[in-house]
């Protein structure tokens, strides 16, 4: 009949509750000697003889409908660095810092954490495992699960070594709760860890206070250029970040994958023009020592910050030294959008400022500022339709 495969299969015995699945699906060409022979597939099963003739049944049902998986011994590790080499680092699709984002997450943790088991072995339990027994945050884990199944999906649906993806079948998946854990500053607050990041110099103030003032990323900061900045018209151009610091520093593009424009207060800019000046100081004083690649924020040589020490080290003793509530460093950026909105910036304002992709990711983040502001709203009106 048209569309039906023939496929044959026979059961070998092996060791005590031990069988092996031959099965033939047509036939294919020897090349080394150009003569036909049978195609043939080859499996291993357990149980009883029942089990096995029923496995063999369901590996026929599969050929049928073109989702047989043939048997390998590819391990979960060798098809994450296969993965990671033909699917994410060679993709023209997925930016530089995804790029490093996930070949750090499958070389320093999945491959170290599960790399040992067969691909096809792979049961869900072996990933809950690897959740529950990791010291990492919610929202760490919750990215290294959405890595490993974006890898375990192509190895199902584009290579068909798999059948299933085993971490759809993880019965507590990690929870990322980065905003229920949104820790931010006061006014207050603000002004005492900024009087103390002055102690350290006019870079650390100017570092910080435009993080503040701007809602910039981490990386944004670490990648802003003095060529993006208009001191005389109080603007800053987010066009860039870093991606990998040190003498040949690696750039990508925003977060959005666009950028934009920020106004900033007279305040700051007489600030950072004062930063600017006393880095050219710097700049004469090393002359070539100095590695001038025109970055706004950098180390002594001039060359890039490295990015994690401002969470780490110095942004940890400015806040013990200041007496603020300890907070992480992205939650500058939460402080900047929850001050504006609690003193009555428009949300539109607060989404370009911060770069959100659309104005109902700032609501929805910030929706702890929302009843302030409705209350605020039935003033206006009541003051409108009820004052006599």
């Amino acid at each position: 009949m048209e569309g039906i495969k023939i496929m044959r299969g026979y059961l070998k015995k092996r060791a005590k509750d031990s069988w092996t699945i031959v099965i033939t699906v047509g036939r294919k060409v020897d090349p080394k000697t150009g003569k036909s022979r049978p195609d043939q597939k080859w499996f291993t099963v357990k149980g009883t003889k029942k089990e096995a003739e029923a496995k063999l049944a369901e590996l026929i049902h599969q050929y049928n409908r073109g989702e047989l998986v043939e048997p390998t011994k590819m391990t979960v590790g060798e098809w994450l660095t296969r993965w990671l080499d033909a699917y994410v680092m060679n993709s023209s699709k997925k930016k530089l810092r995804t790029q490093e984002t996930y070949h750090s997450i499958v070389k320093n943790h999945l491959i170290p954490a599960l790399g040992h088991i067969r691909l096809q072995k792979l049961q869900p339990a072996d990933i809950q495992a690897y959740y529950n027994n990791s010291n990492l945050s919610p929202s760490t884990l919750e990215q290294h699960h959405a890595v490993l199944h974006q890898a375990l999906k192509v190895a199902m649906q584009n290579e068909r070594l798999l059948n299933t993806n085993p971490t759809a079948m993880v019965a507590e998946k990690p929870r990322g709760k980065e905003n229920l854990d949104m820790q931010v500053w006061s006014v207050e607050e603000v002004r005492r860890f900024l009087s103390e990041a002055r102690k350290r110099g006019t870079q650390c103030e100017a570092f910080y206070s435009t993080a503040l003032e701007t809602g910039m990323r981490k990386g944004e900061l670490c990648g802003l250029k003095w060529e993006d900045v208009d001191l005389e018209n109080r603007l800053i151009s987010v066009r860039r970040t870093l991606i990998k610091a040190g003498p040949d520093p690696v750039m990508g593009t925003p977060k959005t994958g666009r950028g934009r424009a920020i106004a900033i207060s007279p305040g700051l800019a007489k600030l950072l023009a004062r930063h600017k000046a006393e880095q050219n100081e710097q700049r004469l004083k090393l002359g070539p020592m100095y590695h001038n690649h025109g970055f706004v924020f950098a180390k002594q040589t001039g060359e890039p910050l490295q990015m994690n020490n401002f969470g780490q080290r110095e942004f940890t003793q400015l806040i013990e030294a200041s007496g603020v509530k300890k907070i992480r460093f992205h939650d500058l950026r939460h402080t900047c959008a929850t001050l504006l909105l609690a003193h009555g910036m428009h949300p539109k304002i607060v989404q370009e400022r911060l770069g959100h992709s659309n104005i109902s990711m700032t609501l929805d983040r910030y929706s702890h500022v929302t009843p302030t502001m409705q209350e605020n709203a039935a003033q206006v009106m009541g003051d409108i339709l009820h004052t006599r």
